[in-house]
């Protein structure tokens, strides 16, 4: 089994992230498997994106990285650009030149000889409007979406060290928002053709329903 490495990581953790490799003898280094492919998750926070990310590297070793870390490179590095983190409206659009150059490079770099050659991307601002962009450069993807369109206070208050110290009227603006966003992307997805998975319904059979969407796309 792959080693599993925490996905939200700070910047400094990134490159640690980046290179962690799975043992030899894992399924993922057959010949052939998972040839130029970049996975890409997208969806507003907490709906599970980094825990469906967690399962591909668990799974078929497959490495990745959270756009967070993109995010916060911009922000810290080139703030000009207007990327940063937060729920603004215009942070998946401002960042979407980055993500899509980021996505080409990751392509780039992968290999034919190479049998560790897919690469999961994940995070708020990988967007169907993203992965269209990328889709039209002629990158290798497969795609999905996830929301929570019932999401509730409860859920937020349940994930450990996230809205840390906040009150109860953020977690309320903060679940509502997740559920707009959510909505706003089933309808994204729905006009783009690309396939979003709601977790509300049903939280762990929503994530084996994106995982299978993502393997079988391959």
């Amino acid at each position: 089994m792959a080693k599993i490495i925490p996905w939200q990581v700070h910047l400094p953790d990134l490159e640690a992230l980046v290179t962690a490799l799975p043992p030899r003898d894992h399924p993922s280094c057959r010949p052939g498997y998972g040839l130029h492919v970049i996975y890409l998750i997208g969806g507003p926070p907490r709906v599970g994106k980094s825990t469906l990310a967690w399962m591909l590297l668990d799974r078929d070793g497959i490495p990745g990285c959270p756009t967070d870390a993109l995010v916060s490179m911009l922000q810290r590095a080139a703030p000009q650009h207007g990327v940063r983190h937060g729920t603004h409206p215009d942070k998946a659009v401002r960042a979407q030149p980055f993500l899509v150059e980021f996505i080409r490079a990751t392509a780039e770099g992968l290999d034919d000889s190479d049998p560790l050659d897919g690469y999961v991307v994940e995070g708020d601002i990988v967007t169907p409007a993203a992965a269209a962009a990328a889709t039209g450069l002629g990158m290798p993807l497969s795609c999905v979406f996830l929301g929570n369109t019932e999401l509730t206070t409860e859920h937020l208050r349940a994930a450990p060290d996230w809205l840390d110290g906040a009150d109860d009227t953020t977690y309320r603006e903060i679940a509502a928002w997740v559920r707009q966003q959510s909505s706003a992307l089933r309808e994204a997805c729905a006009a783009s053709g690309h396939v979003y998975v709601e977790l509300g319904a049903g939280y762990t059979q929503g994530l084996e329903r994106a995982y299978s969407t993502l393997v079988e796309r391959a």
